[in-house]
């Protein structure tokens, strides 16, 4: 059976802005970078969002890392922050570190 990659969602706090694709750090709309507190969501509607093979393939598996000297996210494959250019090995923190005594990093649903 073929996996299928599905693409969360998350919602703005500061403009209240929903549904936005897991892929944008930053709201469309009123600019903000969604923060460490942001949770994901699955879309009601999996199929429409499954990613094609080309999408999929410009995704990661693993947790985005935040940076310890500027605190900008990263994609998980990427090796040097590109905010400040400090090497991933310096930092310690990831997405799935800072929910997993929460339990908040995804939902069901909004």
């Amino acid at each position: 059976m073929e996996q299928k990659r599905i693409e969360g969602l998350w919602d703005c706090v500061f403009c209240d802005s929903k549904a936005i694709k897991a892929r944008f750090a930053s709201c469309p709309s009123c600019g903000r970078a969604r923060g460490i507190d942001t949770i994901f969501y699955l879309p009601d509607d999996t199929d429409a969002a499954t990613l094609t093979k080309e999408e999929a393939a410009k995704t990661s598996n693993g947790p985005d890392w935040l940076c310890d000297y500027c605190g900008a996210y990263n994609r998980c494959d990427i090796m040097v922050c590109k905010g400040c250019g400090s090497d991933k090995k310096e930092s310690k923190t990831n997405y799935g570190i800072l929910h997993k005594l929460t339990g908040k990093l995804f939902k069901k649903n909004r």
